[in-house]
């Protein structure tokens, strides 16, 4: 094998990686003058009331810390395979599971309940049982993109790293559920999960902009309509990158806006660069050599 010939690999992959990583920096340094000469001479909270733009609290000035991070994205039949030579087990996820391209869809063999008045606990408590979820304790609870109401009810839950959570489909699982016939309980269906490994700091620790400069951001860029409702913000990791086999990802700010009762949008900013998103393509890049 020609090992001069893989360092080389590996040194173009990172030397493109940071490349990208720099003109995503200079982008936030000229947005970000771009939006230092707007008019700041009344209070966010006062524009918005003037809009007739409605929101709980005050939005947070809390300076969080955060990486560009690096991962893979787990390969569910060579996990499991590993899993009943480590446990000694051959049957181990072999019925009512369905390995998919980087993921798997589980059909739990016994019953089991969530509880809408305290899903978190009742949620833990299953992903905590090894023979039900891989890596079940990698994951935790995101109520701002669950939904427990109408026709196909449906729980999200995904990794978290150093205390941000991932909102990407490759690190999330999403439990489907139908509601119970003589309770108010929901009966978890099945479930489709992807998983992230090898996670790596690319950078050192980076202050974030904060929620109030997000939705300001926003504001600014007439993104929330009048007569609307922010109802909710939420920080999480997102994969804006990928380069051959790992993602690249990056904290970012989802802001809820809600302009009636039946419409939610979903706005982006990055929280590096306090930019928006506008366009959910992830870029690839190949390296031939």
């Amino acid at each position: 094998m020609d090992f001069k010939r893989i360092e080389w690999i590996f040194f173009l992959v990172f030397l493109g990686v940071n490349i990208f990583l720099f003109s995503i920096y200079r982008e936030g340094l000229q947005d970000e003058s771009n939006v230092s000469y707007s008019d700041r001479t009344e209070s966010l909270e006062k524009r918005l009331e003037k809009e007739n733009i409605e929101h709980k609290g005050t939005f947070s000035t809390n300076q969080i810390e955060g990486y560009y991070l690096s991962g893979e994205k787990s390969n569910f039949y060579e996990v499991i395979q590993q899993k009943r030579i480590d446990q000694g087990d051959n049957n181990l996820f072999r019925y009512n599971t369905d390995i998919i391209e980087n993921g798997m869809i589980r059909y739990p063999s016994s019953n089991y309940y969530i509880d809408p008045k305290n899903v978190e606990t009742t949620l833990s408590e299953f992903l905590a049982n090894p023979e039900n979820v891989l890596y079940g304790n990698e994951y935790a609870y995101l109520p701002q993109f669950s939904n427990l109401t109408g026709d196909f009810p449906e729980v999200t839950v995904s990794q978290v790293y150093e205390g941000i959570a991932f909102r990407d489909d490759s690190a999330e699982i999403s439990l489907s559920l139908e509601k119970h016939e003589t309770d108010e309980l929901f009966k978890i269906v099945n479930y489709t999960q992807y998983h992230v490994e090898n996670l790596e700091k690319l950078r050192e620790k980076s202050t974030l902009y904060t929620e109030r400069e997000a939705v300001e951001t926003l504001y600014i860029n007439s993104k929330i309509p009048s007569n609307s409702t922010i109802t909710f913000s939420k920080l999480a990791y997102s994969c804006i990158y990928q380069i051959r086999e790992k993602n690249v990802y990056v904290p970012v700010w989802f802001i809820g806006i809600s302009s009636n009762e039946k419409t939610l949008q979903i706005e982006q900013v990055n929280a590096m660069s306090n930019t928006i998103i506008t366009n959910n393509t992830v870029t690839r890049v190949e390296n031939h050599g």
